[in-house]
């Protein structure tokens, strides 16, 4: 009975050493994400406000080679893609140029109404982030 004792006792301050001085390094990581979290909100407003960016680059890919495969060259404008774009869309679209081989898109928005733009390209590469309206 003794040493039962002795095993709960040891395995309780076992318990404590850990949670004191072992696992406080992963608290206070998740302690500094959650400073970072509440410090700069408006910003992840923000960042949450590019993906929309994101998603309307890789909607304008699509319909470009969809537009490719059936006309043999890329739109030169977005009418001829059949793309309306929401109302109330925080970035505007415009092909900047096309051929038979490439296309190049450029998406703005200002998303916090300062004088920098959030700005896109599009290609049949893919696309790339130009101007970071939220860090500038």
């Amino acid at each position: 009975m003794k040493n039962i004792i002795i095993i709960v006792i040891i395995i309780i301050v076992g318990y404590i050493i850990y949670v004191n001085f072992i696992a406080p390094p992963e608290k206070k990581a998740a302690k500094k994400v959650e400073e970072k979290v509440f410090e700069e909100p408006y910003s992840q407003t923000k960042a949450a406000k590019q993906a929309e960016a994101k998603q309307y680059a890789q909607l304008l890919m699509n319909k470009e080679e969809e537009y490719f495969a059936i006309n043999g060259r890329y739109a030169s404008n977005l009418s001829e893609l059949k793309f309306v774009p929401r109302i109330g869309q925080r970035y505007k679209a415009k092909v900047i140029s096309a051929d038979e081989s490439n296309f190049r898109i450029e998406i703005r928005g200002n998303i916090d109404n300062d004088p920098t733009e959030d700005i896109w390209e599009v290609d049949k590469d893919g696309f790339r982030h130009l101007v970071d309206d939220v860090t500038r």
